[in-house]
Formats: C-alpha cells, structure tokens, sequence
C-alpha cells in the first residue's frame, strides 16, 4: 500500500469515528462518562476536530438540499456504501457527501439515524457547578447553568429548544422565518430575537425576559392560564405541569447576571435558602444544623467556585462552627449567640458591580 492511500485510509478511519461520535451525542441524551471520552478524542488530534465539523456542516447541507433531485441518487449511493453493497468511489460523488456516507456508516453501526427530511436534534448537558455557552448554527448563544439538560433541534423554519432540566440563558438572533421555541414543563416560549433565561425547578418552569419580549404558552389545563401570554422586559413569571400560572413580577435580573459569571446573589434571605442554592453548585454539601441557624438573614455575592472563602466567611462573619460529615458541610450552634444579620461576600461596590 502505498504512503497516499494509506493516509486515505487513515482520514477515512476519522472521519468514520467522527460521523459515530456525531450520531451518538445527537441521537440520545448521552452519560458523563461518554461526554468525557468525545471531549477526549476531540482534543486527541487537530483531524478529529476538522473531521467532526465535517459531519455537522453535511447535516446542515443535508437539511438545505433534501428538495434537490440528486439528493436521492447520491443518499442511495451512500446507503450502498454503508452495507458494504458499493466500495466508496473516489470520483463522482459530490464531495460534500463524504462525510454524509460516513454518517450512513454510522447509522448502520447505532441502529439508524433518519437524517435527511427529519429534524436532527443535538444534546448538550452540564455537570454540577459547570456552565457552558453553545453558539448555534444562526448565532444565537445559550448559556447552561449548573447540572443541565437541553436538546438543540434546528430546521428551516423551527429553532426548537428542550430544557429537560436545570436553566438556561438565551440570547436569540432575529429570524422572522424561523421562530425560537423554548419547550420545557410541558410549556412553550416563543421568542424572535430577545434575550431571557428559563428555569426548571422541580415542577416549576420560571421565565425571565433581559432584552426584547417572549411569548407564554403554558401547558394544556393549566388552571387560570390564558392561551398566550406576553412577557415584556425585565419581568419574570412562573407556571407549573399542574399548577396555575403565577402573577407578573419583577424579573430577578441581578441573580441570572450573576450566575452567568460563576457568582451567587443573596439579598436579605435566610440561610438556609442560600445554602439550598449553594448546593445546586456543588458535590460537597452544606446542611443548616439547626432551624435557627437557618433563619439567619444573609446578603452579599458569592463566587461559587471558592469554597475557601464560604467556609471563612461562614466561620467569620456568622461565628458558625462547621464540622465534616461524610464529605458533608454541617453548620452548627455556635458557642457565642450570632447577630441577627450579616453578609456573606463583602465584595460589592457602591454601584452594585462585582469587584
């Protein structure tokens, strides 16, 4: 075998392995675990990450092209070569097709994928006290909060979003022809170009709208609930799979600014309620040792990444004893009384800007 057809068949071998990582991550909701060995392979090789990008840019072609009269001649010809019934022919295919018939590999490999016609859907997960920000293929951006599931389903005349669990920021390029959906408990938000956060807690779905507006639809017989409600500017409201829809309130702006940057607001709350949010953030817990220690009032920002500080923070300003349990944090009684307030991060300016 000569020194060119081998490294064609190396690349082929890639980018075989990257239509199979393609098909995995897009098809099913997928384990930490095996988003840890995708990442892994990705940063093995400059090829792996060309490669992949090849498989994406073929979706997109795919979807863009599924009226075109050659598209069946040229996926019957990928189909042939995937069950090993035509070996791959060097000329005469588009070349965009490639890596179209290496995704057909993989399809046969994971049991089928229905690509062309059907709407390919993406899954995106973060792990406890990680944030990512995906771009989309129409530069809109979505920010996922700390342990968060979303699935990214994008056609020609659909942006489809669904938020299985946790919270997400979104940040939506204008597109009149395509809306932007955001599907989670049950509910749906709509939204042309605006940007605002959705979160699922439990059996609670919370939008906030930052920038523009959204529409509201709540799920099917929730109680009180109009067909469509219009969500303006820096206001927030919250409805449930079962439950009615709650009244218009101010949108806790300060909060989703802040956890966008690794940072934690509390505003005069008991401790016990930051503490619960603390703890979306981490594996190492923190449980209020009495009910009233948990009631103490606390405000400030916390970074969520230093836990050095709130172990200080909690020993120096509320004098708490903190004592380890199974890899637990447990607040407890102090032996002097603790004042009736006190902050937990001192570092916030005059303006309100973190310093």
């Amino acid at each position: 075998m000569t020194g060119e057809a081998s490294g064609t068949s190396d690349i082929r071998a890639v980018e075989a392995e990257a239509a199979r990582w393609f098909v995995q991550l897009s098809d099913r909701p997928v384990r930490a675990s095996t988003e840890a060995e995708f990442d892994a392979w990705l940063g093995g090789a400059a090829e792996h990450r060309v490669a992949y990008l090849r498989c994406e840019k073929a979706v997109a072609l795919a979807r863009q092209l599924r009226d075109d009269p050659g598209l069946e001649s040229d996926m019957a010809l990928c189909a042939r070569i995937a069950t090993n019934r035509e070996p791959v022919p060097r000329f005469g295919v588009r070349a965009a097709w490639t890596a179209v018939a290496a995704m057909l590999v993989a399809a046969v490999v994971w049991g089928g994928y229905g690509m062309v016609g059907q709407r390919a859907s993406v899954v995106y997960q973060t792990q406890v006290g990680e944030r990512r920000t995906i771009v989309l293929d129409d530069r809109s951006t979505v920010t996922l909060n700390t342990d968060t599931l979303l699935s990214v389903s994008m056609t020609a005349k659909l942006r489809r979003i669904d938020l299985q669990r946790g919270e997400a920021f979104f940040s939506v390029t204008h597109d009149k022809a395509r809306p932007f959906e955001v599907w989670a408990g049950r509910g749906m938000i709509r939204a042309v170009g605006t940007q605002f956060g959705v979160e699922v807690m439990r059996d609670q779905v919370t939008v906030s709208v930052l920038e523009g507006a959204v529409t509201v639809n709540p799920p099917d017989g929730t109680p009180n609930a109009p067909a469509i409600g219009r969500l303006e500017a820096n206001r927030s409201l919250t409805f449930g799979a079962h439950g009615a829809l709650s009244p218009e309130h101010a949108a806790d702006v300060r909060r989703i600014v802040a956890w966008r940057e690794g940072k934690l607001v509390f505003d005069d709350v008991p401790l016990a309620q930051a503490m619960a949010e603390y703890n979306r953030y981490t594996t190492h817990k923190v449980e209020i040792g009495s009910p009233r220690i948990g009631r103490l009032p606390v405000s400030g920002v916390l970074d969520v990444a230093d836990s050095d500080a709130l172990r200080i923070l909690l020993r120096d300003a509320l004098s708490l004893r903190l004592v380890e349990r199974s890899g637990t944090i447990v607040l407890v009684e102090p032996e002097e009384p603790v004042g009736a307030a006190a902050a937990i991060v001192h570092n916030v300016s005059s303006n309100g800007s973190t310093q």
